[in-house]
């Protein structure tokens, strides 16, 4: 277990406090964020060998002092890569379970399908998590909210392209997987998973979207983050095509001392800016 405390972090604030929880390759990890300070408190980080993240959380999710606290807001960051994008004109949500077996192809039954509404794209994100899953939160969190990475990256990367007038794309890397959102003439194009599993197979994605969408890699703002830093080769290589490349490796909220000098927060960027991006 790895955790992370600023010495102001009180559990017994909890109610001022929005708890907000992440399922990681080796486990889960979760951060308790003060709202009023805008800021990180505490971060946690729970594996264990021999164990699907599904035993391990079920396990400590009634051992965790954490886990048994009330809070203003729990939050469940799903990276699930089973989703699909619909523009808001199209959606109807009482054909949710239809449009998800159609757009994806998968059965409905056994999973608790959700929503995203992403107003500033105009568009709504379909995704779900095991039904077996939202039992556990649900029943210890009744008014959980659930958040798929690609609706913050993609209303990021709106927001992104807003600002500069630009064509903006926004690249969120993980250890086997990227992510890609684009915005293109104040629309968003596309979000996508693609696997990452050399840098000449992101190059190619990346490269061909650019092509496919006409792109322009002179004039597009690119804005990378998650499992990455200025040093890393795909990053590097990418540069070689693409003129302006930024690297968000801190989240946009304050950090306190023991944040700020800690590895996780290029990888955990989301999670830390949850509850202020949602």
């Amino acid at each position: 277990m790895v955790e992370i405390a600023e010495s102001s972090f009180d559990p017994a604030n909890s109610p001022e406090h929005t708890l907000s929880i992440r399922f990681l390759p080796d486990g889960f990890c979760f951060v308790v964020s003060s709202l009023s300070e805008k800021r990180p408190l505490y971060f946690c980080h729970v594996a264990e060998k021999g164990k699907s993240v599904m035993q391990l959380f079920s396990e400590q999710l009634n051992k965790l002092d954490s886990f048994r606290r009330k809070y203003s807001e729990v939050i469940f960051l799903n990276d699930d890569k089973a989703y699909t994008l619909m523009p808001s004109a199209v959606f109807n949500e009482t054909e949710m379970a239809a449009c998800w077996k159609f757009c994806t192809n998968g059965d409905p039954s056994g999973v608790k399908i959700l929503q995203d509404t992403m107003e500033l794209c105009d568009a709504v994100l379909l995704h779900s998590i095991p039904t077996e899953l939202a039992d556990l939160l649900e029943e210890r969190f009744p008014s959980i909210r659930y958040i798929h990475k690609q609706s913050i990256l993609a209303t990021q990367t709106m927001m992104k392209s807003k600002a500069s007038g630009e064509e903006s794309v926004g690249i969120l890397m993980g250890h086997d997987s990227f992510d890609l959102a684009v915005v293109k003439d104040n629309t968003l194009q596309m979000v996508n998973t693609f696997p990452r599993k050399d840098d000449e197979g992101f190059l190619y994605f990346t490269l061909n979207v650019f092509d496919q969408l006409k792109i322009d890699p002179y004039k597009a703002k690119v804005t990378v983050q998650g499992e990455v830093t200025g040093k890393t080769p795909a990053i590097t290589k990418l540069g070689k095509y693409v003129s302006d490349i930024s690297i968000c490796d801190r989240p946009n909220i304050e950090l306190g001392k023991q944040f700020a000098k800690s590895d996780i927060c290029n990888k955990q960027t989301l999670l830390l800016d949850l509850p202020t991006c949602v």
